[in-house]
Parts: C-alpha cells; sequence; structure tokens
C-alpha cells in the first residue's frame, strides 16, 4: 500500500450494494430502508449508493425494496419520547450532558430529529434539564491527526464508512465543514505531511519509555515524538527510540505489510505492525531507515525468541 489516494474506480460494485441493501431489510424486516436505518445496520455508508445509483431512492429501487413509506409507517414522536432517552442516557453514562456523537450510539432517535424539534442541542439538554455541552475548536491539526491515526491503524485509506462505523473521533460531517468534503480533507492531509513530514499518534504522544532495556521496538515506545532515551557515549550516533516521522516512513516504504510474513492490518484488522531494528540497538545497531523494518507483533516476538 502506498502513502496516496485510492481512486474513485476502486469502489464497491453495484451487486455488493444492493446484496447489503437486501440482507438489511430483511434483518430489520422492512421493504423499506430510509439512510439512517441502513447506516446504522449495513456494512457501507450511503455515500457508494448514491455514487452508483444516482441518489438513495434508485438504489432502493435497484434492490427491488419500496421507494417510499406507508403511512402506518411514519411515527409519531413525541417531544417527551425525545426527552426521556436523552435523560436515560445521562443516567446510564452517569453524567449530566450528552454529546451528539454519544446520542447517536446509544439513542433511539435521530439527532437530526431532535433537531427539528429544538433547533439546538443544547437547547434540547437544557430543556431535558441536563447541561450544554462545551464547545470545542477543532483545528485543521487535529483532524489530520486523526486522520493519520487511523490509517496507520488501519493499514489503508480511511474511508467515509470508517468514520461513520464510529473509527473517529470526529463525524464525517466535521471534515466536511472544514474541508468542503471528505475526498478534499484526504488531499490535504497529504499536502500537509508532505509539507510537515510530521505524523502524530494520538495514544503515544507524550509517553515516556517505560522500560528502557526492552529489545522490542513494539509501538509503545516506538511513537514517541520526543526522544527520551539518551544515547550511549561511544557507541551510537542516533537515540533507540524511533520517531513517529521515522516510524511512518517505515511503514510506507513497506507498503505496511510484515517483511517476514506479508502480513497486513489492512487484509486483517487484528494484524499489529512494529517497527524493528534489523541489527538490534543493543548490539551496535543504529535508528536509521536502512536499519528499520516493518514486522508484525508475532514475528517480532518470535524473530526475539531467536536472539
Amino acid at each position: 500500500m502506498k502513502f496516496e489516494l485510492n481512486s474513485y474506480n476502486k469502489s464497491i460494485s453495484k451487486q455488493d450494494l444492493i446484496d447489503d441493501l437486501l440482507n438489511v431489510s430483511k434483518r430489520i424486516n422492512g421493504s423499506y430502508l430510509s439512510r439512517s436505518t441502513y447506516e446504522k445496520y449495513g456494512k457501507y455508508s450511503a455515500t457508494p449508493y448514491i455514487k452508483n445509483f444516482g441518489s438513495w431512492l434508485s438504489a432502493l429501487k435497484a434492490a427491488g425494496l419500496k421507494t417510499y413509506r406507508n403511512p402506518s409507517e411514519y411515527k409519531i414522536i413525541d417531544d417527551k419520547l425525545l426527552i426521556d432517552d436523552v435523560i436515560r442516557i445521562a443516567k446510564l453514562l452517569n453524567q449530566d450532558t450528552i454529546t451528539t456523537s454519544e446520542y447517536k450510539k446509544l439513542g433511539k432517535y435521530r439527532v437530526q430529529t431532535v433537531l427539528s424539534r429544538f433547533i439546538t442541542w443544547n437547547k434540547f439538554l437544557i430543556e431535558a434539564g441536563l447541561k450544554p455541552t462545551e464547545y470545542k475548536i477543532v483545528t485543521d491539526d487535529d483532524l489530520f491527526k486523526e486522520l493519520a491515526r487511523i490509517w496507520m491503524k488501519k493499514g489503508s485509506q480511511p474511508t467515509t464508512t470508517d468514520l461513520q462505523k464510529g473509527k473517529s473521533i470526529y463525524s464525517l460531517n466535521t471534515y466536511a465543514r472544514h474541508f468542503g468534503g471528505f475526498r478534499n480533507a484526504l488531499e490535504k492531509f497529504i499536502l500537509y505531511y508532505s509539507e510537515n513530514n510530521e505524523i502524530y499518534d494520538n495514544n503515544d504522544l507524550n509517553k515516556e519509555d517505560k522500560n528502557e532495556n526492552s529489545d522490542l521496538d513494539t509501538p509503545n515506545n516506538a511513537l514517541k515524538l520526543t526522544e527520551t532515551s539518551k544515547t550511549p557515549s561511544n557507541k551510537h550516533t542516533t537515540p533507540r527510540n524511533i520517531n513517529a516521522t521515522l516510524r511512518f516512513k517505515v511503514l510506507k516504504r513497506d507498503n505496511f505489510k510484515c517483511c517476514a510474513c506479508g502480513a497486513s492490518p489492512a487484509k486483517n484488522p487484528n494484524v499489529e505492525l512494529h517497527v524493528d531494528h534489523i541489527i538490534p540497538w543493543v548490539k551496535g545497531g543504529e535508528t536509521t531507515l536502512e536499519n528499520l523494518q516493518t514486522l508484525c507483533s508475532t514475528c517480532n516476538l518470535g524473530k526475539k525468541d531467536l536472539t
């Protein structure tokens, strides 16, 4: 895998999309599927359906499903039901406020339904006797860091489906508002990376190396932005710790695959990739691109057993 955007022609086939529509229809025992219902139970987002069929209704028609609701299928939701539901979630989480992201995961109704009644989310929370949420300003840098984290963990380009399935701490709408669309966000992310040459992993920012004698270059000591270990005098010209930029270069060069067995998180999400010194650092190996390789956790642990 190269660190570049996928072309649009690598999309899901129409038949795959139709099959999943039918699967979800059987699962909920309904002949009509709204976009929100499908995105809750389906494999994909609504985006590939609209790209392939022109509209959501055209996709339903192609799958042989109904393109309209019967009057009996419409639900009249009372404001009290909405308020009771958000109070239920607040008690469940033991919180005095609820974010829209939390409600999307746990609520019975759509956030859009709430906003159509109460105009703003904070007004809705106040009506429910909860505290309004604090507005957090999300910067482009925050979004780029999150894209980098997903890309490195997944081993392939993030998709809108990843964002809508809860794999990102920011929603698809957040990226769309900032960049005018998710494709634009990816393009600007790549430009940002090429100009700044700096990638962060939020899980490892500012972590200290708690085991300086470890021979394994695991993500816990490899993905740090700060160099906390001292270079032994007369032995090394480079620090032991691998900074995030160098680690990403190694992963990119090795196509996000284990150099020993070919395992990749793009094919198996359970695969964990490490960046390893070919000549161990304790035996004089330097922390350079030429002396680093990508190994899966299994092969890296196996290598340690042989040394």
